[in-house]
Formats: C-alpha cells, sequence, structure tokens
C-alpha cells in the first residue's frame, strides 16, 4: 500500500524505534489528528518512512489483510532510494503525486529528502529558490516525475537549465 503524505519522514534504520511512529512524527511538527494513526515502512536501504494515515482507512487494510501482510510504502521513501548505489552527479529530484510533492537532492549522497503538501508549480518554484540557498541548484540535474512532470518540467526550464522528465516511482 503507498501511502501519499505530506505528513512523512524519514529516519536512519538504525535508529528507528518501532512502537514511537507518532512521537517521531511529533517532534518533527507533524502531530497526528484525531482522525489519524502512525505507521511505518519496511526498512529499505537503511531508511525507514513513518507517515500519518487516516485510522479509518488503516483499519480497512488490517481487516482485509492480517495483521504483518500490509506492507507500506512512501513516495518519499521511494525518491530517496532511488539512486542509491550510484555514483557521483547532482541532481533534485522531484516526484508528484495528485496531492504532494516528494523532493530529495543528492550530492555526493542523499543530501535532503522532503514531503511538501502542496504540488503548485508556483509552490515547486519557492522551495526549489530556497534549496538554491542551500545548493548551487545550476549545476545540478532537475529530474520530474510522476503526475503532471511534463508540465511541470515545462515551466521549471523557464528557470534552471539541467531539467528533465524521468521515471522516478
Amino acid at each position: 500500500m503507498t501511502i501519499d503524505t505530506a505528513k512523512t519522514l524519514l529516519l536512519p534504520a538504525d535508529i528507528y524505534e518501532p512502537g514511537a511512529e507518532a512521537e517521531y512524527l511529533l517532534f518533527n511538527g507533524m502531530a497526528l489528528s484525531a482522525d489519524e494513526v502512525a505507521v511505518a515502512s519496511k526498512e529499505q536501504d537503511g531508511i525507514v518512512a513513518v507517515m500519518a494515515v487516516p485510522a479509518a482507512e488503516w483499519r480497512l487494510c488490517e481487516e482485509r489483510y492480517e495483521r504483518g501482510e500490509v506492507r507500506v510504502i512512501s513516495p518519499l521513501l521511494s525518491v530517496a532510494t532511488a539512486r542509491r548505489g550510484k555514483r557521483g552527479g547532482r541532481a533534485v529530484d522531484i516526484l508528484l503525486t495528485a496531492e504532494n510533492v516528494y523532493i530529495a537532492v543528492w550530492e555526493k549522497g542523499l543530501k535532503m529528502a522532503e514531503a511538501l503538501p502542496d504540488n503548485s508549480v508556483d509552490s515547486i518554484l519557492y522551495y526549489l529558490q530556497v534549496l538554491g540557498r542551500q545548493f548551487r541548484l545550476r549545476k545540478f540535474d532537475i529530474n520530474v516525475g510522476g503526475e503532471r512532470a511534463g508540465e511541470v518540467a515545462d515551466a521549471l526550464r523557464q528557470y534552471f537549465s539541467g531539467v528533465k522528465t524521468a521515471s522516478l516511482a
């Protein structure tokens, strides 16, 4: 089950403690609402995704499948592990879903990964400007994948070189 929520964070698997998912979200400014529960993905390349899920949706999954059979995946985890093991290259990977944007910045390894609750072109441009204060994005490839990738890539090309559409899911 892929969970598309901006209330997602990544943790190194070696510090992740099962049962503390709600606390991880809370400490990162993503407190659960009354109708949400916290779940975690399985470890992937040394990373665990912790995310908030609507409680009713989670109950339906648990009823349909026996406990332990439901495997949750986050688009943020996918974009943050897509380049693992590949050498070199500076890149910003942007994965668009129906409601959210998942961004990973690569420069000699993963530097940051973030889930954003607004996938409008204006919001993506603003966030890339913020990232540009930390990284020299004009020296980075910018890969856009997912829903509306072509449209968003066309808009980003007005401001950045090296923008491509890519399969990131």
